[in-house]
């Protein structure tokens, strides 16, 4: 009689909310990944995940959660089988990824779960530099039956918790703060809208004897893309809303290293205030359903392939950018 074994993969599950829609878990667990109250806030931004509390178990094939958001000032709740064989084929395949000179197959170690206003749940499978949506779930509102309630769990039951924390700037920084003040709170639909993908790949234009060296894509879905020094190629693609790319041309007998970065958003002091950061603030800005980009690909057929042309230039500041 043989006995059938789950094969084991290294793993880690990890939370996220929007920066401008915080939450925080009451209960929850991803196959035997638990969560809890106790430090269960999120506000790093959608799609944004950091955990490297690694276990060596099966994947998991459910996940259930139940959260307080508290812009909404509710309860949500679900339990929910995730797409095992669609999550196990990315694992088992991996991602290119460019170590030193080296092409290398680096594993995606990642689930990441986020949380949309209206009990909106998104789960994708994450690597270095590599994101990937596999499935979407709908929570619903609840009541927590007040008998269950543990002595330490009362805090988030006290009569205007919610606003208490919306209050505080660790919860939602004064720069998100004053974003939601001149563009207000995104609608809560357009996290669903964010899903939306198009035809589309980036086109590069250098300045002649330049090369790319790597090129970095968040997109407002949550996804990323870092395929380092592989072309980006045609796709189906939320669109995107920042852009790294790394470039050097040709001067004299050394190349000279180029950095262009994009943001999609008004905030003329994004990546200023990235860059105070140390990196760590170049989240999806708050006014992106707002700009430019979604309105003109909101008329392209969206089975019509089209180039996002990117003409950059040492010299000048401003990055051109057509289709």
């Amino acid at each position: 009689m043989s006995t059938y074994i789950k094969k084991e993969y290294e793993w880690s599950a990890d939370v996220s909310a929007p920066r401008e829609y915080p939450i925080e878990i009451y209960t929850g667990a991803v196959g035997g990944y638990f969560f809890s109250q106790m430090g269960g806030f999120r506000n790093a931004g959608w799609g944004k995940a950091g955990s490297v509390d690694y276990i060596k178990a099966p994947l998991p094939d459910r996940f259930d959660m139940t959260w307080l958001s508290y812009v909404d000032d509710k309860f949500y709740t679900g339990e929910w089988k995730l797409p095992t064989e669609k999550i196990k084929k990315l694992f088992d395949e991996g991602f290119y990824y460019k170590r030193g000179k080296e092409g290398v197959t680096e594993p995606y170690k990642f689930i990441n779960i986020g949380f949309a206003p209206k009990g909106l749940v998104i789960v994708w499978v994450a690597g270095v530099g590599q994101q990937v949506e596999v499935g979407r779930f709908q929570a619903h509102e609840t009541t927590i039956d007040p008998e269950l309630i543990t002595e330490s769990e009362m805090y988030m039951f006290r009569k205007g918790y919610s606003q208490h924390r919306l209050e505080n700037n660790f919860v939602i920084s004064q720069d998100v703060r004053e974003q939601i003040k001149q563009y207000g709170y995104p609608p809560p639909e357009v996290y669903e809208a964010y899903r939306e993908k198009y035809l589309w790949k980036p086109k590069v234009i250098l300045p002649e004897g330049s090369k790319i060296t790597s090129m970095y894509i968040k997109m407002c879905n949550g996804e990323k893309e870092d395929p380092y020094d592989r072309p980006i190629g045609l796709k189906y693609r939320a669109l995107p809303f920042m852009f790294d790319i790394f470039w050097t041309i040709n001067s004299g007998k050394k190349e000279q290293e180029f950095v262009s970065r994009i943001a999609f958003t008004n905030d003329t002091e994004y990546w200023a205030k990235y860059l105070q950061s140390g990196g760590g603030k170049n989240e999806m800005p708050v006014d992106f359903n707002k700009n430019q980009i979604r309105k003109l690909f909101e008329d392209f057929d969206k089975n019509k392939s089209v180039e996002m042309v990117i003409k950059l230039d040492p010299i000048k500041k401003i990055i051109e950018i057509g289709q």
